[in-house]
């Protein structure tokens, strides 16, 4: 296989071999691609804390150039051969990524792509022996500032910048200027090709061409990271990014060295724990938070409660304290927390409904596993006034027991449980207050932060709760999702803020240029619009409806909840093998009681599922362990959704595969050692 130098020159292949062999490194699993057939839409994450680039095969999708809460700039889209098909590898431990080029000659050709550990610069190296072209789309909002080509020597650049308000998310915006810079050498030619969307034609010819991505996002910065690109050669840059790689990669837990020998799927479960550990990190900003995926730049706080759990999981500590040192810092500046918060840009805070539930009692219980891996008693000391928020913030929203929905939850947002249910009581809201509750106050007590009355006034409010729980929550011997009853206790509020219920495109709002998450208004059936869609009259009234997703009632196995004991769940957790047994399809029940019609399921379901299957030593964990690996695509990532196994939305997500990895992990080293 070609590497980073060209093939036909003897002592430079021999020069790759021998740092094969001292650096030990060794490939993954081959990402294929192919322009002329449908791509199954496998994406991977290139990243170093400052910058992030989406690939999609050889292609590049979305690119933010740091900070990462900022508009993605451009697409770099392959336009030539009209036969191209690609082979695309990953460097275990790293984000170093090598494409394969062959059209109806064979091989012509190779690419490295990675992004510089020092600096926020995405590099690109070509060897070939026949022509490629790429079709460089930028977005509307980037501008043009300068373009400088030299075609004799095959160099040139690009400044580029977005104005200030440029859109990233919805209506979030980039507040300042943001600038960057393309720059290429040797064999490329670039010409303008539509002049309205101002996309160019790279022509990559015979030989080596480099191509560099340049972030800042100042002015200064970008020039600066500019002249460093050009005093630093291409393979300095990608083997100090290499030892970077393997400084993180050797810091977590070695599975080679204790998983079974006998393992089923054995080799597969160690490349994926590799992917999803560069996967993860890739999409870590050195300020701690994780994103959610390529559409969404912003750190989710259910999202990182799942990642943080994962990184537990393979023994990356430093990474998973640093999500919660990200809240700290958000918090203590702001003094809030929302759904979702901006990275790298303060005052970004992705409003949804009822925000001060759910995400508020993840985050209390995200910091007591953290300590309970480590013991770090000083660094969760250091999130007392935090947290203190945290438990707080919840208990304003307690009615007849029971807290709501927040907005953004996963089988809202779905299509899965409908939004006029929100202010219902929430099984999963409520079980996270009142079991992060009771870990909060335990910790207060030990530590004497509060005085014994101020204790007791909310030990009492958490034993209330708790003594409803099962009255509210636990029918028919099944944990239900919802609880259309919290509406005769609550004070419905007139106003939220979070999702027009006229719903996508017949919204109005989604006509105006920011559309989606906005201030709405009950109207007189209780459902909540737009300040435009109002204007249409109300929405019909829905009846009031009782729903049970079983997948809701397995998070009191995932979350070691006292609530609902295993032996409770075992026949929920029956129930779900037995049905997939049957059908062949893991789909929690869906059908029965949500509003959607397919075999759909989130894309955590298959690690919640295996994690109740071996806490309640059902043998049915060995086919769901293996249909779990089974469905990770080849680049070892789960998807946001599923329908009948097949992905459905955002790719390459961190938290789903946080997720199922951490399950999978607990059947290797727990499940399957002790029934071997």
């Amino acid at each position: 296989m070609s590497y980073y130098t060209h093939g036909k020159h003897i002592g430079k292949l021999l020069l790759v071999l021998l740092l094969l062999i001292f650096y030990g490194r060794c490939w993954g699993q081959a990402r294929e691609w192919n322009n002329k057939k449908v791509d199954d839409g496998t994406i991977h994450s290139l990243g170093n804390g400052k910058m992030i680039v989406y690939g999609q095969g050889p292609q590049i999708r979305t690119i933010y150039p740091g900070p990462f809460s900022t508009p993605s700039l451009f697409q770099f889209l392959v336009e030539e051969p009209d036969d191209l098909e690609t082979k695309s590898l990953r460097e275990n431990g790293s984000a170093i990524w090598t494409h394969d080029f062959y059209h109806k000659d064979g091989k012509f050709g190779s690419m490295v792509d990675f992004i510089d550990v020092d600096m926020p610069v995405f590099n690109r190296q070509l060897n070939l022996s026949d022509k490629l072209h790429f079709r460089l789309k930028l977005n509307e909002e980037v501008t043009i500032l300068s373009i400088n080509l030299d075609e004799n020597t095959g160099s040139g650049n690009m400044l580029l910048m977005t104005k200030p308000g440029a859109k990233i998310y919805q209506k979030y915006v980039y507040p300042k200027p943001l600038y960057h810079q393309i720059a290429w050498k040797g064999k490329v030619q670039v010409k303008k090709v539509d002049n309205k969307n101002n996309d160019f034609l790279f022509e990559f010819g015979i030989g080596q061409s480099e191509l560099y991505f340049i972030g800042g996002p100042e002015y200064p910065e970008v020039i600066s990271n500019s002249k460093e690109v050009a005093s630093v050669s291409f393979d300095q840059m990608k083997n100090r990014t290499y030892e970077w790689w393997n400084e993180f990669s050797s810091s977590r837990t070695d599975f080679r060295k204790i998983l079974p020998e006998t393992l089923p799927m054995r080799d597969k479960l160690l490349r994926v724990i590799d992917d999803v550990a560069v996967m993860i990190k890739s999409q870590q900003a050195t300020g701690g938070a994780v994103v959610a995926g390529y559409p969404y730049p912003l750190g989710y706080v259910r999202d990182q409660y799942g990642i943080s759990r994962g990184l537990l999981a393979l023994g990356l500590h430093k990474e998973a304290k640093n999500i919660l040192d990200f809240y700290k810092n958000v918090w203590g500046r702001s003094g809030e927390l929302h759904c979702a918060q901006g990275i790298g840009v303060d005052g970004i805070f992705h409003i949804h409904e009822n925000d001060e539930v759910e995400s508020p009692g993840y985050l209390i219980i995200q910091a007591f596993d953290y300590y309970k891996a480590t013991g770090d008693k000083k660094f969760l000391k250091s999130l007392f006034p935090m947290l203190e928020w945290c438990f707080e913030v919840q208990k304003r929203h307690l009615a007849g027991g029971m807290l709501p929905f927040n907005g953004d939850e996963t089988y809202v947002a779905g299509g899965i449980l409908p939004r006029s249910a929100l202010n219902d009581g929430s099984a999963e809201a409520t079980m996270l207050f009142i079991d992060g509750g009771q870990m909060f106050l335990d910790w207060v007590r030990k530590e004497k932060k509060w005085d014994e009355q101020r204790i007791k006034r909310n030990q009492d409010v958490i034993s209330d709760t708790r003594e409803k729980f099962k009255k509210n929550f636990w029918i028919d011997n099944t944990l239900i999702t919802n609880q259309p009853s919290r509406l005769g206790y609550a004070t419905i509020p007139e106003f939220r803020h979070g999702v027009c219920e006229r719903g996508g495109s017949d919204c109005l709002v989604f006509g105006i240029e920011f559309g989606g998450i906005d201030w709405t208004v009950k109207d007189i059936n209780g459902r909540y619009q737009c300040a435009i869609c109002i204007q249409l009259g109300p929405l019909s009234k829905i009846d009031s409806k009782i729903y049970n997703l079983t997948s809701v009632s397995l998070t009191a196995t995932y979350f070691n909840s006292p609530l609902i004991s295993i032996n409770q769940l075992e026949p929920v957790v029956s129930e779900i093998y037995n049905s997939y047994k049957k059908y062949g399809v893991l789909s929690p029940q869906y059908s029965k009681t949500s509003t959607s019609k397919r075999n759909k399921s989130v894309g955590y379901d298959y690690g919640l599922v295996l994690y109740s299957l071996i806490e309640s030593h059902n043998k049915g964990a060995h086919d769901i362990y293996e249909q779990t690996l089974e469905i990770a695509d080849n680049i070892g990532a789960w998807s946001e959704y599923y329908v009948d196994d097949k992905p459905q939305g955002t790719r390459c997500r961190p938290w789903e595969s946080a997720m199922n990895l951490e399950a999978l992990i607990k059947y290797a080293m727990e499940f399957y050692v002790l029934s071997d």
